[in-house]
């Protein structure tokens, strides 16, 4: 690949990913009366897809390209009080999406902005995992403005220095990367020079602002596929129950969950308990199962301690149950920074492990799934493994036990549990093949402002807010071809 081509990817990522929607009025940028957060959690490409256009110094007489991003906060405090995000950019060539490069973006949180304005810092390499010791090397970056004419829908941005005189427009029919002079009025811009003149040749995207829109522009690094040492297969009469572990929140649960899925403990074993609008368990109930090599008691593992190196995609919403709450490697979680504990919350469809009084008592012989409304005031009072990812309707739909706290009165009432495996154990050929969406990418960030404000036909009087446990953490098939 020529510099030139790296330096177009590179600038048709920024276009991508630096495009608020409704940010600014027509011919202005937007100012510090609008908080940076909540501009940051509507950055969406708006206008992905497949550009076809003449490069002007490119042996190929056509040069096929598009771009999928990938956008997450970093802790990088040596940049001061700025947000700081870094951004991937892969080009589909046969389409692949090898990651080419990776930029860092600094923008200015400071009440007083007077316009959009960030340092975009080119990271040397295109490492597999961004290193953030990497951030604390960098250069200072070029600095540019940008801003949003509504009409004629175009976005421009511009380098303030000489040593970085590219820009762009990038509008929904056209892409136009150069060395771009704007126009006295601040909106108008022409190119000197031009490196690519190219037009759209997929079809426009959905109209923005629905769940259906944001999922239907995301790009292959916006999912991540379930990990086959991660990811329990419980095969009932009716199907298959697909659960994802969360060793992050529960480590010692986890490990003695899987010892005991090895040993076949629960081959043969039920559902015992079905409570109304509150959990499905299962198990061996009546303690007479003989464990060979998992524990019977472990350590209790309520919360743990919140590292830096946890991913967390904070939810701006207040809660009522935790100080902050947000998302970290596709669970819902809830946090105290003051004490330094997170911890995985009781949403709909998470897997926990049950337990008698003493704190000690929950190995994972009694697993739970929450069939009901979230039942938040279980946190940090039981050990949550994981997560339901597929499969709850099979959970939800049995019949409630008539016992005290929805236990079935005779064993003939439980609903038999073929086997439990892990996906590792199952041939590749005999595994559910799903992705889930990253919970620290700029999709995910539209799609809980889709929900929050819900732009559907139906909907007339958005609501404003989102509970932790009514963001969507959608899971799709993907295809056995794709690489």
């Amino acid at each position: 690949m020529s510099a030139v081509n790296f330096v177009w990817i590179f600038f048709i990522g920024v276009a991508l990913t630096l495009l608020p929607r409704g940010a600014a009025a027509a011919g202005k940028s937007t100012t510090g009366t609008v908080p940076l957060d909540a501009e940051l959690t509507q950055i969406l490409a708006a206008l992905p897809g497949r550009y076809t256009g003449q490069a002007s110094d490119s042996s190929r007489p056509e040069v096929k390209f598009e771009v999928v991003h990938h956008i997450a906060r970093v802790d990088a405090p040596q940049f001061g009080s700025g947000a700081v995000f870094y951004h991937e950019v892969s080009r589909a060539e046969s389409e692949s999406a090898t990651v080419l490069l990776r930029d860092v973006y600094v923008f200015d949180l400071a009440a007083k902005r007077s316009a959009n304005s960030m340092r975009v810092i080119a990271l040397p390499a295109a490492p597999q995992t961004l290193d953030l010791k990497q951030v604390t090397s960098l250069p200072s970056g070029c600095l540019m403005d940008w801003s949003r004419d509504q009409a004629p829908k175009a976005f421009v941005a511009q380098a303030r220095r000489e040593d970085c005189a590219a820009g762009y427009v990038l509008t929904n029919a056209s892409l136009t990367v150069g060395e771009i002079r704007r126009g006295a009025d601040r909106k108008s811009a022409v190119g000197a020079s031009t490196f690519l003149a190219a037009k759209r040749t997929t079809p426009e995207p959905p109209p923005p602002g629905t769940s259906a829109s944001v999922l239907a522009a995301s790009g292959p690094v916006d999912w991540r596929r379930l990990d086959p040492e991660r990811t329990l297969y419980m095969e009932l009469r009716a199907g298959r129950v697909v659960i994802e572990l969360a060793p992050d929140f529960a480590p010692l649960h986890v490990q003695n969950i899987k010892a005991l899925i090895r040993e076949r403990f629960f081959d043969g074993l039920g559902i015992d308990r079905v409570q109304d609008n509150f959990v499905t368990q299962w198990g061996d109930p009546d303690g007479s199962r003989v464990i060979t090599h998992a524990a019977r008691t472990i350590a209790p593992e309520f919360t743990q301690t919140w590292t830096k190196d946890l991913p967390f995609t904070k939810l701006a919403d207040a809660d009522g149950f935790a100080p902050v709450v947000g998302f970290s490697n596709g669970f819902a979680v809830a946090g105290d920074p003051r004490s330094k504990r997170i911890w995985m919350a009781h949403c709909y469809g998470v897997l926990g492990v049950g337990r008698d009084n003493a704190e000690d008592s929950g190995s994972g012989v009694e697993l739970y799934a929450v069939i009901g409304q979230a039942p938040r005031q279980l946190d940090r009072n039981i050990a949550v493994v994981g997560r339901v990812v597929q499969g709850m309707e099979l959970l939800a739909s049995l019949p409630r036990g008539t016992g005290p706290l929805g236990f079935y009165e005779t064993p003939a009432q439980r609903t038999p549990i073929r086997s439990i495996r892990l996906a590792a154990e199952v041939p590749e050929a005999e595994r559910t093949r799903l992705e889930l969406l990253r919970t620290d990418s700029a999709t995910f960030l539209a799609l809980i402002e889709a929900r929050r404000n819900r732009r559907d036909d139906w909907y007339k009087v958005p609501a404003g807010f989102i509970d932790l446990c009514n963001v969507p953490l959608p899971a799709r098939r993907y295809d056995a071809t794709t690489p």
